[in-house]
């Protein structure tokens, strides 16, 4: 594809943004994607409230080989509330990368509604990872590169309650733009930094998904999933009007004639906008750009 080509996917075919005038759409088709777009803001706001969500995290603790204690005594390993758990919870057991719960007797602890005394912890890498519920308290554990930890959920967490709800750029089809993927001659395995210190993330980049605008062409590295791209960059809006350490975005894998589309109007915070307990990864230099994408998710510190 030629480069110098200013694409805009608008739903029903390619718009020039050689200017910066606004796309003319028939009503219907501006309406119809504006709809889509308001949905998916709806169901964003519906995940972070969910029990599977962001918003109710209530804890990110690191393993070390050997025993770790958790409950609400204050000479426990894991000190949870004690309107929130016993004095003694139970005991996780590092060894060999793998973790096993044991819970203290008499103590009921369920492991998809049955009750377990111990059980090995499947983590967040395979499809089912075990989940441990005592109460209104929920723990998984994770593997970041070579640690592992468990992250605690209070599924009655006032955070949940208190949600003010997400802002958004007005919807703009200007930003939903038709890119091209480079690819490297030999895919990198880039190292991220993280909000947690010393942990880093390693993707796997095959390449990077350039597009045009204002007769610029802009280029950001794309990261591979199973059935997507993951992009992670920051901009001029970042810290005004957005977060501060940049934004999150997926787009599906190119097609036969190698372009795909970035939907900047579905750029949104990452996890650590909503809490501490997120090992978000940040933007690398090379993907902060030096324009501002007015559209997608706005940040507030009331969130």
């Amino acid at each position: 594809m030629n480069k110098q080509i200013v694409a805009l996917v608008l739903l029903s075919g390619l718009l020039s943004l050689a200017d910066a005038a606004t796309p003319q759409l028939d009503s219907p088709n501006r309406s119809n994607y504006t709809h889509s777009i308001t949905k998916w803001q709806e169901q964003r706001e519906v995940a972070l409230m969910s029990p599977t969500g962001w918003l109710n995290l209530a804890g990110l603790y690191w393993l070390q080989s050997g025993a770790t204690t958790i409950g609400s005594a204050p000479d426990t390993d894991i000190q949870l509330a004690k309107e929130a758990a016993p004095p003694r919870l139970g005991v996780f057991l590092l060894k060999d990368e793998i973790v096993t719960f044991q819970s203290e007797p008499g103590i009921a602890v369920f492991s998809d509604g049955v009750p377990v005394t111990q059980l090995r912890l499947a983590d967040d890498k395979v499809d089912e990872p075990s989940l441990l519920t005592h109460g209104t308290l929920g723990w998984q554990v994770i593997r970041r590169m070579e640690r592992i930890a468990v992250r605690i959920r209070d599924y009655e967490h006032p955070a949940v309650n208190t949600f003010a709800g997400l802002k958004f750029y007005p919807v703009d089809p200007v930003w939903r733009v038709e890119a091209w993927f480079n690819a490297y001659a030999t895919p990198r395995k880039p190292m991220l930094t993280t909000v947690v210190e010393e942990l880093g993330w390693s993707p796997t980049a095959p390449g990077t998904l350039e597009f045009d605008h204002g007769g610029e062409t802009l280029s950001l590295e794309a990261y591979e999933l199973e059935d997507s791209f993951f992009l992670i960059f920051a901009d001029l809006t970042s810290g005004e009007t957005t977060y501060p350490a940049g934004r999150y975005l997926y787009a599906d894998k190119p097609g036969p004639d190698g372009t795909t589309i970035l939907d900047f109007n579905k750029a949104h915070s990452p996890p650590c906008a909503f809490t501490n307990f997120a090992t978000c990864p940040l933007p690398t230099r090379e993907n902060r750009l030096k324009v501002a994408i007015e559209a997608g998710e706005v940040y507030s510190n009331g969130l």
